[in-house]
C-alpha cells in the first residue's frame, strides 16, 4: 500500500525554540505573585508563584556553587511534594538535565538508572535516603544531596534549605539554537523487557508539547483551574501535566504524596475540581468502590484517563455511576502518549465527546502512519476511511531524539522511509479514522497468538470487568510447548461481596459467562486464576511480566489460587 499520513484536525502550532524554564515562567495569563501553584493535600502548606520563582533561582544558584555544570545529569529521587517543581526547575536553572527517579525503586533499580544516565548528583527525599545510600555504595563519584528538611543527618544543608537561604540570582538559560539538542529531562522507560532506557527529552520537545497541549485545551488555559493529583511526578504523565503545563497556565495543583483513596476523595470533595486526570485503576475505583458514595464529587465534569488502556465498558460504568450518585453528566475522556512523545500524542476533548471511545485526535504538528509490523508497509483503509489495524508510527517536534547512550535501542526504535525521514515506532497496534482520531488495540509485545489467531488482552480484560463478581482483571499469554502455541490465561480479583462463593465456583461461573460472549479462539484455555491483586506500576500499567513469571512456577490449572 502507498504511504498514508494522518494529521490532526486542529491547526498546527509554531514550535518555539526557547529555554523550558523561561517558557514556563513566561506567565501568559498574568497570574498574580500570590497565586497558590501547589498545595499539600496532607498539611495544607502552599507554594505561591512568587515562592516557586524565588526558590528556583536560589536553588539553581546553590547547585552551581556546588559544582553542577551545564549539561550535567542530576537525578531526583522523591515522592510527590509541593517542592518537586522547584527542585526540577533549580536543576534546569543551573543548566543541567533532570533525571526523575520513581520513588518505588529499589537500590538495584536506582543504581541502574544512575549508571545509565551518568548522573553526577543525586537529590533524594529523606524518606528514601537509606535506599539512595545503598545504591551509591558502588557509585562513590555520585554526590548525594537530601531534598527536604533543613539539614541532613550529617549536618549538611538540604535542597529545600538552599532554596530558601541562597541568593536568588539569574538562571542559566540555553540559547534558542540549542533547544533541539539540549536535554531538559531524562525519564526512563519501564524496563519491562530489559534494562530501562533513558529517553532524551529536549527543551524543544517539552515546550512544543506544552504548546500542543494548549492547542487542544484552549478553553482551559485561563489559569483559574484547581485540580487534585496523585500521579507520580517522576513519570512523564505527571511531569508534563503538573510540573510544566500547570505552572505555565498559572493553575493550582493539590498534591498527594501517593495515591490513597480516602485522602484523594476527601480532597476532591474539599477543592471541587471540574476536571481530574487519572489512570485506569482509579477509574476502576470510581466505578466500583463503595467508598465513593460517602463523598460529594458533584463538581467533576471531566475525567481524563491515560497511561494505560481504558475499556469502553469501564468508562461507561463510571459515567453511569456519577449520574446515579450525583445526577451529573460526566465525560470519561482519554489521551494517548508515551515518554518518547513528551508525552501527549492524542487526546479527546469535551468538544468531541462523541469520540470518547477513542484515545483522541492527533496533536497538532504530529504526523502518523499505520504500518504492518511484519511487511513494514502501510496498511489499507476501510470504506469509511478508517485504517486497518497496524503499528502506529509517528513524528513531530515533541518526539524524542533517542535513547541516551544507547545506539541500538535508538536504531530499533525508529524506522527510516525511502525519503530518509525518521519515524518513531510506538509499538502500539491501533487504527486511525478519517478525522485523525486514534484507537489503540494493544501493545505488539502483549498480543497473544493462539494457533495463529490474534487474541487482544485488553479486550478480554474489558469483558471480565463487566462481570459483577470481578473487581480487577488481567490476561496474558502463556507458551505451552506441547501444543506449540500461546494460551490466553486470566487473572481476576474477586469482589469482597462474592468471596463467600469460593474460588472454584467463581472461576467456573466466570468461565461459563465469558465463553458465551467471546469467539472460540479467545477462551481462557490456559486457565483462570484468582489473585489478591493485579500488580501495577505507579502510573497504572499492569506488570504482566510478574504474572507470566508466576505461571512458570505453577502449571496452569483452572480454579487455582496464586
Amino acid at each position: 500500500m502507498p504511504v498514508k499520513i494522518y494529521r490532526s484536525s486542529i491547526p498546527d502550532i509554531k514550535p518555539l525554540d526557547i529555554d523550558l524554564v523561561k517558557f514556563v515562567f513566561s506567565n501568559p495569563n498574568n497570574a498574580p505573585e500570590n497565586r497558590p501553584l501547589y498545595v499539600d493535600a496532607v498539611t495544607g502548606a502552599v507554594r505561591t508563584f512568587a515562592d516557586v520563582k524565588q526558590r528556583t533561582k536560589s536553588l539553581a544558584h546553590a547547585l552551581r556553587e556546588q559544582g553542577v555544570r551545564p549539561k550535567d545529569i542530576v537525578a531526583f529521587f522523591s515522592p510527590n511534594s509541593i517542592d518537586y517543581a522547584i527542585t526540577c526547575y533549580g536543576i534546569l536553572g543551573a543548566g543541567a538535565t533532570v533525571s526523575p527517579v520513581s520513588a518505588a525503586y529499589t537500590p538495584i533499580e536506582l543504581q541502574a538508572q544512575l549508571e545509565t544516565s551518568s548522573a553526577k548528583v543525586l537529590i533524594a527525599h529523606s524518606s528514601l535516603i537509606d535506599v539512595a545510600e545503598k545504591a551509591l555504595k558502588s557509585l562513590p563519584q555520585v554526590r548525594l544531596i537530601q531534598a527536604d528538611g533543613d539539614r541532613d543527618r550529617h549536618g549538611k544543608p538540604t535542597a529545600e534549605s538552599l532554596a530558601v537561604t541562597s541568593p536568588a540570582t539569574d538562571l542559566v538559560s540555553i540559547e534558542a539554537t540549542e533547544s533541539g539538542e539540549r536535554l531538559s529531562f531524562m525519564c526512563f522507560s519501564s524496563g519491562t523487557t530489559g534494562r530501562a532506557k533513558g529517553v532524551m527529552t529536549t527543551h524543544r520537545n517539552m515546550v512544543s508539547n506544552m504548546q500542543q497541549w494548549r492547542a487542544h485545551f484552549a478553553e482551559d488555559a485561563g489559569g483559574n483551574a484547581t485540580t487534585v493529583t496523585f500521579l507520580p511526578l517522576s513519570h512523564i504523565y505527571g511531569l508534563t501535566n503538573y510540573i510544566c503545563v500547570s505552572v505555565y497556565f498559572g493553575n493550582t495543583v493539590v498534591v498527594l504524596p501517593r495515591f490513597e483513596p480516602v485522602l484523594y476523595l476527601e480532597n476532591l470533595q474539599k477543592y471541587k475540581p471540574e476536571m481530574i486526570v487519572v489512570v485506569p485503576p482509579v477509574m476502576l475505583l470510581l466505578a466500583k468502590h463503595p467508598l465513593v458514595e460517602k463523598y460529594d464529587l458533584s463538581s467533576i465534569r471531566r475525567i481524563m484517563s491515560a497511561a494505560a488502556p481504558l475499556s469502553v465498558e469501564l468508562r461507561e460504568e463510571v459515567e453511569h455511576r456519577f449520574k446515579k450518585l450525583y445526577g451529573t453528566t460526566v465525560y470519561g475522556l482519554q489521551a494517548w502518549g508515551m515518554t518518547e512523545t513528551s508525552p501527549l500524542g492524542s487526546v479527546v476533548t469535551i468538544a468531541r465527546a462523541d469520540k470518547r471511545h477513542t484515545v483522541g485526535n492527533i496533536t497538532p504538528n504530529m504526523e502518523f502512519r499505520v504500518v504492518d509490523p511484519e511487511t513494514m508497509k502501510d496498511v489499507g483503509t476501510d470504506a469509511d476511511g478508517t485504517s486497518k489495524q497496524g503499528e502506529l508510527w509517528c513524528r513531530g517536534p515533541n518526539v524524542t531524539i533517542g535513547y541516551y547512550r544507547n545506539k541500538e535501542a535508538t536504531e530499533n526504535g525508529f524506522a527510516r522511509d525511502e525519503n530518509g525521514t525518521l519515524w518513531f515506532r510506538t509499538g502500539d497496534i491501533g487504527t486511525i479514522d478519517s478525522e485523525g482520531f486514534l484507537s489503540i488495540v494493544d501493545r505488539i509485545k502483549e498480543l497473544i497468538k493462539y494457533k495463529g489467531l490474534q487474541v487482544i488482552p485488553s479486550e478480554l480484560e474489558g469483558k471480565l470487568l463487566e462481570h459483577p463478581d470481578i473487581a480487577d482483571a488481567c490476561v496474558v499469554g502463556h507458551w505451552v510447548e506441547e501444543q506449540a502455541t500461546e494460551l490466553p490465561v486470566g487473572f481476576i480479583v474477586v469482589k469482597d461481596s462474592a468471596k463467600a462463593k469460593g474460588d472454584k465456583a467463581t472461576v467456573d461461573g466466570v468461565n461459563q459467562w465469558l465463553n458465551a460472549r467471546i469467539a472460540n479462539h479467545k477462551k481462557l484455555r490456559g486457565g483462570l486464576y484468582v489473585v489478591d491483586a493485579i500488580p501495577k506500576s505507579p502510573s497504572g500499567k499492569i506488570l504482566r511480566r510478574q504474572l507470566k513469571d508466576s505461571l512458570k512456577a505453577k502449571s496452569a490449572g483452572k480454579g487455582s489460587k496464586l
